[in-house]
């Protein structure tokens, strides 16, 4: 029987071995890797290990957080999911992370989110797609606005205040999103300033108004092959102003006709207003990221709730925790909220999965209702489970 645990440090690089296999990035392992800071601790790391001791697969279990109806909350980022071939399909991966959402569980972490390979593998694991980008493409020659504004180079090892600014400003109301200055400095500024432009083509500008205040930043990244492609990594604004400011920059980013920008922008942003031509925009939606709730409870205390007073009952269902499974009856008034277990009948009863879509803001209640899911069903109350399982602006800031 598989052992599943956390590493120990001199089996990191057994770990790094399986990485090098399962995504087919190269190494020469005779040689040492030099420590840049941004490496994952090792209490980060998880592995089954077969009756011989042998590492199989390995997780990182990534303690972020994340912005969620206004508050900070905990959530664990999966990444660095990896098999060696000869024990795939063996059941190792389902394993370590039924370990990993039970140990969440009990530190009372809300939320856990991942990129999938295959989002019908992990919606097994109570994971749920959560998260949709809108890829924007259009020709750089199209943006011939005039440049407003100021814009400032960042290069590693300059101060981020002013980026964390901007960004506490930006992500206040936008849920999945991550405050970089709350988390470790493996998945917080350090690694997200580390590119040297003239190495990596990479280059992170911040965008001042005309008072000189900071008030936008982008980070892009000038891409020469397979055709020439500015892409936007990221693009994090306090108002209007300061994204049409902020685009402004791309007018001179210009070099040849066929020039393209192209960035995976949160949904909420309003594309048709990016270029005064729309017929320049075309646009790609990309499924991407999932979502699973950890805590129930503790999500249900914290969601945001409709004006006035009301309440209703939610029955939720979820295999792989089952303490997370039975009904809740949520009261509130004004700024006062209760969340307790009961055995009163239900108005919704939902899976985990469809549970993680309405208390994350990424689909309305109506939309859940049209979709051909059957682990939704509404009992009663629809009114006020319409006023609670609203849509809201969602877009998760980190990569696994």
């Amino acid at each position: 029987m598989a052992e599943i645990r956390t590493l120990c440090p001199e089996e990191r690089e057994s770990l790094e071995k399986i990485v090098s296999i399962a995504y087919n990035n190269r190494r020469d392992f005779s040689e040492s890797k030099p420590d840049n800071g941004l490496q994952y601790p090792i209490e980060w790391l998880w592995g089954s290990f077969d009756t011989n001791g042998r590492l199989q697969s390995g997780i990182a279990a990534i303690p972020y957080r994340m912005r969620f109806d206004g508050h900070t909350v905990g959530m664990c980022g999966i990444g660095g999911v990896c098999t060696l071939p000869e024990y795939r399909r063996g059941g190792n991966v389902f394993a370590i992370m039924q370990r990993i959402l039970e140990t969440e569980y009990e530190k009372g972490t809300e939320f856990s989110c991942l990129s999938p390979f295959s989002h019908t593998f992990y919606r097994r694991m109570g994971y749920e797609l959560c998260n949709c980008r809108n890829e924007l493409s259009a020709p750089l020659t199209s943006f011939h606005q005039r440049m407003t504004g100021t814009f400032i180079q960042h290069f590693p090892g300059d101060s981020t205040e002013a980026l964390q600014c901007i960004q506490t400003s930006y992500i206040a109301d936008l849920n999945h999103a991550t405050p970089r200055n709350e988390i470790h400095p493996a998945i917080g500024w350090c690694k997200f300033c580390q590119n040297d432009p003239y190495k990596t083509g990479v280059c992170l500008y911040i965008w001042h108004d005309g008072s000189g205040i900071p008030k936008a930043y982008i980070k892009l990244e000038q891409v020469t092959a397979p055709t020439r492609v500015l892409a936007i990594h990221e693009l994090v604004f306090v108002d209007q102003e300061a994204l049409y400011g902020t685009l402004s920059l791309l007018s001179s980013m210009a070099s040849l006709a066929d020039d393209t920008m192209r960035w995976q922008a949160p949904m909420f942003i309003p594309f048709t207003d990016i270029l005064p031509e729309n017929w320049d925009i075309t646009l790609k939606m990309i499924p991407r990221d999932m979502t699973r709730v950890v805590h129930v409870q503790r999500v249900l205390e914290r969601m945001r709730y409709p004006q006035g007073r009301g309440s209703y009952r939610v029955k939720v269902l979820d295999q792989q925790l089952p303490d997370n499974t039975g009904v809740y009856e949520v009261e509130y008034e004004e700024d006062r909220r209760m969340v307790s277990r009961t055995k009163k009948a239900p108005d919704i009863t939902v899976s985990i999965q469809a549970f993680s879509q309405l208390a994350t803001g990424f689909r309305t209640l109506d939309d859940a209702l049209l979709t051909r899911r059957n682990d939704l069903q509404v009992h009663n109350n629809l009114k006020t489970l319409r006023e609670v399982f609203t849509k809201r602006p969602s877009h998760l800031t980190e990569a696994f």
